[in-house]
């Protein structure tokens, strides 16, 4: 769906009137082609016989199945009576705007053409999606083998951990002894150059090996809960990292999975199907010329 705002300004009537029909030109074209393939749908929302009239413009009916498609479009399958007048205020405006960029030969112009070619080439491009990659879903058996190979993928258990990150080794040794000597760990992460979790006592929360360098882990693996560890240098700075707590990993079922792992091996198919076309097309890219006229 597109969207153009039209902005009127306050000008001489003969600037006004050149403004306003380069923007209507602009939105007309779209408001064409968008009413040729709305049509298609209007008679799939309801039976012949409740498809009642709800407006007229200019004689051109407005008609319920035409309100219901609208919102179906917007995913509003049961709208109440406010959101089937919104709709019908929405669609009674696009008609007027149909019409009257039909008075101005509109459909003429070149850029409805090019609209038109624009939205059959990504229409087209969709279609060959749908019909070769998600009309070709895969089988249950494919999506629990892909499950499967991600448990095991998967780490077992997880982390609760918090750190305080300092400016030198020196200095993170020394806060080191001061933590085992049992001074508080909270209170001393506030000199932590990591802000966002200085303010919460250094906590992460709970991490695992997908999250963590495998410094970090290398540290975390030798503790036990309630103990300290490091001195390890890190991104931020030199780490010194305590480990609260250690539980299993929690995994979501299969069929929480499954919307997820059909879109992967979707994903992946299409990938695969597209490589094979370009292997099997003649494909000439050429360097670009840079210029001083580029943006």
């Amino acid at each position: 769906m597109f969207f153009v705002a039209i902005t009127f300004f306050r000008a001489h009537n003969e600037v006004l009137s050149k403004l306003m029909i380069n923007s209507i030109r602009k939105f007309f074209f779209f408001i064409l082609f968008w009413v040729v393939g709305l049509c298609a749908l209007f008679s799939q929302s309801v039976g012949v016989e409740d498809d009642q009239i709800l407006a007229l413009v200019n004689g051109v009916e407005i008609r319920k199945s035409y309100v219901l498609t609208e919102l179906k479009k917007a995913g509003i399958t049961k709208p109440d009576t406010q959101a089937i007048q919104n709709a019908l205020v929405n669609l009674v405006q696009q008609e007027i705007l149909y019409q009257e960029a039909l008075k101005l030969e509109l459909e003429k112009s070149k850029e409805l053409f090019k609209a038109q070619e624009e939205f059959n080439r990504k229409a087209l491009t969709e279609l060959i999606v749908q019909k070769k990659i998600k009309g070709q879903p895969p089988s249950e058996g494919e999506l629990r083998m892909r499950y499967a190979q991600l448990l095991k993928s998967l780490p077992k258990v997880e982390y609760k951990i918090r750190h305080i990150v300092l400016p030198t080794r020196r200095k993170a040794l020394e806060i080191l002894e001061r933590l085992k000597k049992g001074e508080n760990f909270s209170l001393l992460a506030m000199e932590s150059l990591e802000k966002q979790t200085a303010d919460r006592g250094g906590e992460l929360g709970w991490q695992n090996s997908m999250s963590l360098v495998l410094s970090a882990l290398s540290l975390i693996e030798k503790l036990k809960p309630g103990e300290v560890g490091g001195p390890i240098l890190s991104s931020m700075g030199w780490e010194v990292i305590q480990l609260l707590a250690v539980r299993p990993l929690k995994v979501p079922s299969y069929e929480e999975l499954k919307p997820q792992l059909m879109q992967q091996i979707e994903q992946e198919n299409l990938k695969k199907y597209v490589q094979e076309l370009i292997a099997a097309s003649q494909v000439q890219i050429f360097p670009l010329n840079v210029s001083s006229s580029t943006p």
